[in-house]
């Protein structure tokens, strides 16, 4: 008797094997709802219903097509009977449209049918041939360009955090130890003169800068090179490496920070035949106009400005004489023939370079003031600041507009542009299409890697070609392997499978749980509101947050990146009936990061049982990473898991019926009040309306009245906002099973009157 006590379920069912007793759904329904899994699992050990779960569980990642699952007779007959569609098992031509339906697209055909079964059977596989393979989706490419081109200004934020640290720093280095032990310092100088930092030992370059310039024998002479001697020069540590008063003069720090601003500008295209196109940074640019504003009163003759690269680069910059306006960047004889030659310069369009210069036609300068006077010079700059950084931009557009088309999902005869394999991505230019105006722009692949701040000394293309095709969501992965973000979020920029070729993305959700979640927000929003106005603009404006929704999950990359948008969560919540204000963010990351398999996890024991649900949607491990441990390749872990637990309520409650229909109804409508949305819902369905009139005791006659007057009927009795309430939906079901048993007079065991405590 014992071992009855500690499960009821067991007890009635050997009660009811032999004969004792009709039981009452009332105490049928109580004795479940009170502990639910009790009776799942006693369903679920039973033989038959084990094999079957056990030969779903392994074969269904094993199909291979929608013809191959619907052949599976024992596949297929499971799978429909757990959404209760087992008397639609004979349409398979039917239900072939309906897997294969796309249910991102409202017009697909599961979408159009009336009856929502239909959509929830499709939403649980991945048959639909609405999610295409594509090395980069327009999402991901959209983020990476925008890293490209934030890249350069990021630099030039770099640049100058650490000139000014550099400022700061060297005031306090008193031996050649302090400047090479402290990295940042140690960095910095070996940048500004061009020289490898990872080749440049500590101790060769604390030989250098306590060598004599003087002494042709010293090592900087012998074996620093120009490089070495320009460094040492800038420095003043005597041979033991001490230094008298400060390691640099004003004039040496100046030169020091000037040449290293100068050297962080970029070279976005690296051209063989014109000269390289640079994206100068805002104090580069700064120095230029110093130097310029310098410079310029000793020019004695045209040629000898002409020899001044760094002159005649400004000049260029500041009157737009590169190739934006020429095609190409005018060289230095049409720049010299424009300065000196009115009519040569008019044919040129660039009069105003000629009347901002004061030159003869030997080239000499005309006057005494200098090839320029003071207003003119100051005019020259103020189109310098203003134009310096135009060509790189038009640069950078063109190089974005050149990835946007190698990347198109279209291929075009001209154009072979289609990139299907990393091979396709690591082509450049000159082999990737047949277009010849961009073999001298950045390939796809370095542009990837300007984008997450990455060189081609770090990420070869032997590297980024194994790279491309490991998973970069695996935390034991070769990608992981690497320890830096940088690597693992180029490596995230795309997708492609581990053959190489394009794949499906990996997002937070996929596009059939997002339509899922899109479809019964709408659904919410909108299930207590009267036709009009206010309806409308409620829909329309369900409709913008779906949208927002659907774009913006594209980008989520952890549970992190979901947990801080609050309109987000939001309609996740209110999708399924739960109120966001109940909810903040660590609560949330709470429920997500539980483990769904320990019963004593937050999630199993705090949480509304609805949360199951939602985090077996999402592709999130415990730790709030994306995983593609929950993906199949017919049927997610998550759907599956519903779709096994889906089978033992139906089978549960196909058993109880066999005893008490009573029994069935009341517990088929405690399953689908939760998804109830519509008072209409209930009249098309006859299970659902027999509970309410029964509830209620409404008589049977209301079935012929008008359907307005029939929802007007049910609306006087059935809130819809309570059946998103677990307590208030059992307490209608256990009024339901009341009335049902008065009507069905059924005689209750003395024995279990006991056992349960009085019904």
């Amino acid at each position: 008797m014992a071992k009855y006590a500690q499960d009821p379920a067991l007890f009635f069912q050997v009660l009811l094997f032999k004969g004792a007793f009709m039981i009452s759904a009332s105490v049928a329904y109580a004795i479940i709802s009170r502990d639910p899994k009790t009776s799942l699992d006693r369903i679920a050990s039973q033989a038959t219903i084990k094999r079957d779960a056990e030969y779903y569980a392994a074969n269904i990642n094993k199909v291979k097509d929608v013809d191959d699952f619907l052949g599976d007779y024992k596949l297929y007959s499971y799978a429909m009977q757990a959404y209760g569609l087992d008397d639609m098992t004979y349409a398979k031509a039917f239900m072939k449209k309906v897997l294969e339906s796309d249910l991102t697209d409202p017009d697909s055909f599961a979408n159009k049918l009336s009856d929502q079964r239909y959509k929830t059977f499709a939403a649980a596989f991945n048959f639909s041939t609405g999610t295409a393979k594509d090395a980069q989706t327009d999402a991901q490419e959209t983020d990476l360009l925008d890293k490209y081109n934030a890249s350069f200004t990021d630099q030039e934020k770099q640049a100058i955090k650490d000139t000014d640290y550099y400022s700061a720093a060297i005031a306090n280095v008193q031996s050649v130890d302090d400047l090479i032990n402290n990295t940042r310092l140690r960095t910095y100088v070996l940048e500004t003169f061009g020289i490898d930092t990872t080749y440049a030992s500590k101790q060769f370059l604390r030989d250098v800068l306590t060598s004599d310039l003087n002494d042709p024998n010293s090592v900087v002479n012998l074996q620093g090179g120009e490089k070495y001697q320009a460094l040492a020069a800038q420095f003043n540590f005597n041979a033991d490496g001490t230094v008298n008063g400060s390691a640099q003069t004003a004039t040496q720090k100046n030169t020091v920070m000037e040449q290293y601003n100068l050297n962080s500008s970029t070279v976005i295209v690296d051209n063989d035949v014109f000269p390289d196109i640079v994206y100068t940074t805002k104090a580069a640019a700064d120095y230029n106009k110093t130097y310029y504003e310098s410079k310029i009163k000793t020019v004695t003759n045209v040629d000898s400005l002409i020899a001044d690269e760094r002159l005649t680069d400004y000049i260029r910059a500041a009157y737009s004489l590169g190739p934006s306006s020429f095609g190409t960047d005018l060289s230095d004889a049409a720049l010299r023939q424009i300065l000196v030659d009115p009519a040569y310069a008019n044919t040129m369009g660039a009069t105003a370079v000629y009347q901002a210069f004061a030159f003869e036609a030997d080239g000499s300068v005309l006057g005494t003031d200098g090839p320029q006077s003071d207003s003119l010079i100051q005019a020259t700059s103020v189109n310098y600041m203003a134009r310096y950084d135009d060509e790189a931009k038009a640069a950078i557009e063109e190089i974005v507009a050149n990835y946007k088309t190698r990347m198109s999902d279209t291929r075009t005869l001209n154009n072979f542009s289609d990139v299907d394999s990393v091979n396709d991505f690591l082509n450049n230019n000159k082999t990737g299409d047949l277009d010849k105006t961009n073999d001298d722009l950045p390939d796809l692949y370095q542009v990837a890697l300007q984008a997450f701040g990455l060189t081609e000394a770090e990420l070869p293309k032997s590297v980024m070609r194994k790279l491309l095709a490991s998973d970069p969501y695996d935390p034991e992965g070769y990608v992981a392997s690497f320890k830096d973000d940088r690597i693992t979020r180029l490596a995230r920029a795309f997708n492609f499978d581990s053959e190489g070729n394009a794949s499906i993305q990996l997002q937070a959700l996929s596009p059939a749980a997002m339509a899922k979640y899109a479809t019964s927000y709408k659904s919410h929003v909108i299930m207590l509101m009267k036709d009009g106005p206010l309806k409308d603009k409620a829909s329309k404006d369900a409709t913008e947050e779906v949208d927002y929704f659907a774009k913006t999950m594209e980008s989520v990359q952890s549970l992190d990146d979901f947990l801080e948008d609050d309109r987000l969560t939001g309609l996740i919540l209110k999708s399924v009936g739960l109120d966001p204000k109940d909810y903040d963010e660590e609560t949330l990351k709470k429920i997500f990061t539980s483990d769904p398999d320990n019963a004593k996890s937050y999630l199993n024991t705090k949480a509304d049982s609805k949360f199951k649900n939602i985090v077996a949607d999402f592709n999130f491990d415990t730790a709030g990473d994306l995983t593609r441990a929950k993906l199949g390749t017919v049927q997610d872990q998550g759907a599956l898991d519903r779709t096994q637990d889906a089978y033992l309520r139906q089978t549960l409650e196909t058993q109880e019926g066999e005893t008490n229909d009573g029994t069935r109804l009341a517990l088929y409508f405690a399953r689908k009040a939760p998804d109830i949305t519509s008072l209409y819902s209930i009249l098309g369905d006859k299970a659902l309306f027999q509970v309410v009139t029964t509830a209620y005791n409404l008589p049977s006659q209301i079935s012929s009245m008008d359907v307005t007057k029939q929802v007007d009927l049910l609306k006087r009795f059935v809130d819809l906002e309570d059946l998103s309430d677990s307590k208030k939906v059992d307490k209608l079901v256990k009024r339901f099973t009341a009335m049902y048993d008065i009507q069905n007079v059924t005689t209750q065991s003395p024995a279990l009157q006991i056992l349960t405590g009085g019904g």
